[in-house]
């Protein structure tokens, strides 16, 4: 009953946000809506530019109300740079496209100066800082660690230099969230590029790793530790809703894959692979045995949207926000699980701002210090 009674809540709050925002900008009809949305481009599936006039025009008001409260600039190659100027913006993060770094694209993988290549959008960064007369103190970057390979480590020490003429000193490493609290093994290239007027407790990429080193020492969890977080995401595997359709059809291709991968709750070390974008193809986490009566099911699930949420550290809470949507079929799991997939471990990026955030309190002291 509580559940159905937050749910109703979460609906009734959604459509008031939704309402007020756009009577604000005097969006009302289907018309309006229309006109406000036509100068963006949006993607359903970070593949192709989705037709969004045809779409229910409940889908978009959400969606414009959702580029007005967010005051989203949806697409960075129309990006004025005057916008760090008037924001006076002092962090920019850039998680770009990894298709043309990815393992799995390496006969494709363009790599980031390849203006063919999706990573090539890296660029678009470059351009919105050097023609900015105002400069970010920081900018942080998250990638997969292919960026760091032989193949391409070229083109980053390129994309570092570029950095360099900008005023940037650049640090980097590769962070397992693994070692950050979480029990999944996530490992990912982030730099920390800061204005070389700052101070910094490092100078290298070493010093840095050693600095960070000293952060996760007291992070990673212990076998008890990651038995009780293992619970926490899976709730010991309960036969609800969610879970329940999540189970998996019993076909040849899935018996096939099912054989192929680890089954989670025989697990002895309670870790977890790297959540993918996509739970039906392999790679993935792996599956969850699940005793049903279901015809034409097998005795296994995917793990559920919201479980692979909490794996990359968000809470239901945070999952919750999204359950008006999913109720109306506006996001579908193969979306949910993009999310998730593509997003990055919150674990490892809390202990990246707190780098930053002892940067910038070192140089806030250094400040007072001069004014004294």
């Amino acid at each position: 009953m509580l559940g159905l009674i937050l749910l109703i809540l979460l609906f009734i709050i959604t459509y008031l946000i939704k309402n007020r925002i756009l009577e604000k900008y005097k969006i009302v009809s289907e018309m309006d809506v229309n006109r406000f949305l036509e100068k963006y481009y949006f993607s359903l599936n970070s593949k192709t530019v989705s037709l969004i006039k045809r779409k229910d025009i409940e889908f978009k008001r959400l969606l414009a109300a959702s580029v007005l409260l967010d005051n989203n600039q949806v697409d960075i190659n129309c990006l004025d740079p005057a916008i760090i100027k008037k924001l006076k913006i002092d962090l920019i993060t850039y998680s770009f496209p990894c298709q043309g770094l990815s393992i799995a694209n390496m006969g494709r993988a363009k790599g980031i100066n390849n203006e063919e290549s999706k990573s090539n959008l890296v660029w678009q960064i470059y351009r919105i800082l050097n023609e900015s007369p105002y400069k970010p103190k920081y900018l942080l970057m998250e990638n997969v660690p292919n960026l760091l390979s032989n193949k391409f480590k070229d083109e980053y020490e390129h994309w570092k230099n570029k950095l360099s003429e900008l005023g940037y000193k650049t640090f980097t490493i590769i962070l397992n969230s693994i070692d950050c609290g979480s029990i999944q093994h996530r490992r990912r290239v982030f730099a920390v590029s800061v204005l070389k007027n700052l101070r910094t407790p490092f100078s290298n990429d070493f010093e840095f790793k050693c600095y960070i080193d000293k952060i996760t020492s007291s992070k990673k969890l212990s076998l008890d530790k990651k038995r009780k977080k293992f619970d926490d995401i899976f709730k010991k595997f309960p036969s609800n809703e969610e879970n329940l359709s999540c189970l998996i059809n019993h076909t040849p291709s899935r018996i096939k894959m099912i054989d192929s991968v680890r089954i989670i709750n025989e697990t002895n070390n309670f870790e977890i692979p790297t959540l993918t974008t996509k739970q039906d193809r392999i790679p993935n986490v792996g599956v969850i045995k699940l005793k049903n009566d279901f015809t034409h099911k097998t005795n296994y699930r995917f793990i559920s949207p919201r479980e692979a949420y909490r794996l990359m550290g968000f809470d239901d809470k945070d999952f919750n926000k999204l359950l008006p949507l999913i109720e109306k079929g506006i996001l579908n799991k193969e979306s949910l699980y993009r999310q998730a997939g593509n997003s990055i471990s919150v674990e490892a990026i809390e202990i990246i701002f707190q780098v930053i955030s002892e940067i910038q309190m070192s140089s806030n002291t250094n400040e007072n210090l001069k004014e004294e």
